[in-house]
């Protein structure tokens, strides 16, 4: 007996459920008999193709936009051209002065040495013939040469 009462109470719930889904169909099939439905749709889909239209011409017009932002910000330089070329010359040509002022002074060291050796050869020459031309006062520079070496040894 007491499966036999379980089984009827669930059968009590499930009609209960039932009777519940039954009065909310109800009240659903009420709510569409009573609500106006669109027969002609024309209109609709008439103002969405204007709407697609005007926003296809407003991205139109806004790609075209940004490409010609685009493109002007490619051609627009951030620092000019003329400012490059100096900031580019100016090392080149410090580094060129600087590089002929060196090979300048290297040339010039180097001149000075040569007419240093020519005006030696050249002294020596015309002391040789001095000397050769005046024994005695090659006798007396020996002399004074001796004594200087004597007065400042090294």
């Amino acid at each position: 007996m007491a499966k036999l009462d379980e089984i009827m109470e669930l059968l009590v719930d499930e009609l209960e459920g039932l009777k519940q889904m039954l009065v909310q169909l109800k009240t659903l099939t009420k709510e569409l008999t009573s609500s106006e439905t669109v027969q002609d749709i024309s209109r609709i889909r008439y103002k969405q193709e204007e709407l697609n239209k005007t926003q296809d011409n407003r991205f139109r017009e806004q790609n075209t936009g940004l490409s010609e932002v685009k493109q002007e910000i490619k051609t627009a330089l951030l620092i000019p051209k003329w400012f490059l070329i100096m900031i580019l010359a100016i090392p080149i040509l410090s580094i060129s002065t600087l590089g002929y002022l060196g090979y300048q002074v290297r040339q010039f060291e180097e001149e000075k040495e040569v007419a240093f050796q020519e005006g030696r050869a050249a002294i020596s020459k015309q002391f040789n013939t001095y000397f050769r031309e005046h024994p005695e006062v090659y006798k007396g520079f020996l002399i004074w040469t001796e004594k200087e070496k004597e007065t400042n040894p090294k």
